[in-house]
């Protein structure tokens, strides 16, 4: 395979192993993978939040509006502030090293328009929510949002291959729905520290963050499926002590769903009321960012073998 540079991602040093990609070393490193999930965390959670100010589901307040914005802004300039420091694990942010030149690549002009409608959103919110001009930022918001998350994720996997791409989440579809269940679990934390009358059990809110969670089981199984088709292709799904045979390869893919999926949707379902509800959902947030980063870590040892024995 040859190098085409990975424009959406930060471009860790990594060391060197004999025949892998350079592209398959940036995408699966630990840092570039704890990189890459907060700023997708960070884009989901503006996305969410977006949508209910845009729609006017959003409770009044400044500091209501202002609480999910900073955590947002810190997981989305992560990337940023660490090409900027120029450590060694991020050379470039999405293509771009400020440092170095002016003028961002089209992905990091894409990911630098989120700024606008954020301080937008940052100024306009007063009081009160239901200012048309506040609404029009919430959705400039979660449209530049989810235009950098399938943007990047579509420079990404034109440079890797097809089945590469799928197992790497580097696709939009399975990078938006992941960012939108974290994220989400994200804002429901934030929520949860803020309302003082007590949330319903039942609600749409949390409805639809189930139906995401499902949505995101689904993708999750397209991948598994995907990391098993290039074992077969291979040859190793049967071989003996090869860390992506069948057995391992379902230990690992329960522990990771259970981290990043079923944890966070039992907390959800249970509901506890009370200072335990913001414990649960910090839980459920930690407990998915954690896991979707653990997920992409065995991802890359699991691809390293596959390809490279």
């Amino acid at each position: 395979m040859a190098e085409p540079t990975d424009t959406s991602l930060p471009l860790p040093a990594v060391s060197e192993q004999a025949g892998e990609p350079a592209p398959v070393r940036r995408l699966f490193s630990t840092p570039g993978v704890v990189v890459q999930t907060a700023m997708a965390t960070g884009h989901g959670l503006w996305m969410v939040l977006g949508t209910s100010v845009a729609l006017g589901l959003y409770s009044d307040g400044r500091g209501e509006v202002l609480v999910p914005l900073s955590i947002g802004l810190v997981l989305v300039s992560l990337g940023l502030v660490a090409t900027c420091l120029r450590l060694p694990f991020a050379r470039e942010w999405h293509g771009w090293n400020p440092v170095k030149s002016m003028m961002p690549t089209p992905e990091g002009m894409v990911a630098m328009a989120n700024y606008l409608p954020m301080l937008a959103l940052a100024g306009l919110a007063r009081g009160g929510n239901d200012f048309w001009a506040t609404r029009l930022a919430g959705a400039a918001l979660m449209l530049c949002s989810l235009a950098t998350l399938i943007y990047t994720a579509r420079v990404t996997s034109r440079h890797l291959s097809p089945a590469v791409a799928s197992v790497a989440n580097a696709l939009p579809l399975g990078r938006t729905v992941s960012a939108l269940f974290a994220g989400g679990l994200w804002f429901w934390f934030c929520i949860s520290l803020q309302t003082e009358a007590p949330i319903a059990a039942v609600n749409p809110w949390r409805l639809v963050l189930l139906a995401v969670a499902l949505a995101l089981g689904i993708v999750e199984g397209m991948r598994w499926r995907a990391l098993r088709r290039l074992a077969d292709d291979q040859g190793l799904s049967g071989s003996a002590g090869a860390l992506p045979g069948a057995g391992s390869m379902l230990g690992w893919g329960i522990a990771v769903a259970l981290m990043s999926v079923v944890l966070p949707c039992l907390l959800v379902v249970l509901h506890p009321t009370g200072s335990l509800l913001a414990v649960a959902a910090g839980l459920a947030a930690l407990s998915c960012v954690i896991g979707q980063c653990l997920e992409q870590r065995f991802y890359g040892r699991a691809y390293a073998q596959l390809v490279h024995g």
